[in-house]
């Protein structure tokens, strides 16, 4: 690949202000709305073993974020290109699932799709079997970039990034966005550190918590139900474990639940969040769970703690980061 191309292509993205990054927990992705494309996805690469199969499963919208949809390929040649390959997260139905969010699908031609960037994603497969990799897949615009009538803009190319954790060996490969043959090999460039560009610029987007599941209102006749936890801008890491931020835009912390405004958060913003009957606790990173509630009105709220279980602090106001309250009832 002609490096002037490639650092063209760097330079020449247009960053919008619709940008937010969401840790999917198996992985990081990097979401362009205007664009309705993802502009990286980052995740680890261990053996994992296959457990379950993608049969039946389709790609989903993400509650209150903007992206593509299945329009955006209907009856052309760009595939659904899944950023974090399925592939490699098949030991569980969660997992697998988790990779067929719209979030990690790019408008990818779908020779590129099937064919060099597949076999790439093998090799990454095989290579996994010896170390842990770290990914970054950067899907990159510029001008000439197609915008289609559906509203989705096709990006022009693609970097994979892999960085081998224990030998310290890094590989780079760009591919552009259209029909080729399956040699990957002949796709390695120089790395660089130009993708940079892509992050340099971002807007700080607001920290937020919010319910997936249940929504406001929810009304249910059986006393045991799953909650959701859904984030933006929120590095999800577990308690007892110090993480050092990626982005300077983002928080990073586990998720707790308040049942029945048990626990005054503001007040004691700068003492951990303690365990007790109605004050739970997600250490692990948990982002959902089963709960089980008598009969009776109840409202919910989720806040973020730190490694320690303190309220993290928003960096606009200093105030904790909570989501809003809800209510539900669980009927007799």
């Amino acid at each position: 690949m002609n490096k002037s191309i490639l650092l063209a292509l760097l330079l020449s993205i247009s960053i919008s202000a619709d940008i937010l990054m969401v840790d999917k927990g198996i992985y990081k992705v990097w979401y362009d709305s205007a664009l309705e494309q993802p502009i990286k996805v980052s995740y680890f690469v261990t053996n994992r073993p296959k457990n379950v199969d993608r049969g039946g499963m389709n790609f989903y919208k993400d509650s209150n974020i903007h992206t593509s949809d299945n329009k955006d390929y209907y009856k052309n040649v760009w595939d659904k290109g899944h950023m974090a390959p399925a592939a490699h997260f098949s030991d569980s139905k969660e997992n697998l699932k988790n990779t067929f969010s719209y979030l990690n699908s790019t408008l990818q031609h779908e020779e590129l799709n099937r064919g060099a960037w597949r076999f790439l994603e093998a090799a990454v497969r095989k290579w996994s079997e010896k170390e842990t990799l770290f990914v970054e897949n950067i899907i990159l615009f510029n001008e000439q970039s197609l915008l289609l009538d559906s509203g989705a803009t096709v990006p022009q190319a693609f970097q994979k990034n892999i960085y081998f954790t224990e030998s310290d060996v890094k590989k780079c490969f760009f591919f552009l966005n259209n029909a080729q043959d399956s040699r990957w090999q002949e796709r390695e460039v120089e790395c660089s550190k130009e993708d940079k560009v892509l992050t340099s610029n971002l807007k700080c987007e607001k920290v937020d918590l919010f319910f997936i599941k249940p929504s406001n209102g929810f009304i249910s006749k059986n006393s045991k139900f799953r909650v959701e936890f859904g984030s933006k801008n929120v590095l999800i890491s577990p308690a007892g474990v110090m993480v050092d931020k990626e982005e300077g835009c983002t928080a990073t912390g586990h998720h707790h639940l308040i049942i029945n405004n048990s626990y005054d958060v503001i007040k004691n913003i700068d003492m951990p969040i303690p365990f007790a009957q109605n004050v739970l606790h997600f250490g692990g990173g948990q982002t959902q769970a089963d709960l089980t509630l008598p009969p009776g009105k109840y409202t919910l709220q989720l806040v973020l703690g730190d490694y320690e279980h303190k309220p993290v602090k928003s960096q606009e106001d200093n105030s904790p980061v909570v989501s809003d309250v809800i209510n539900i009832e669980i009927l007799l």
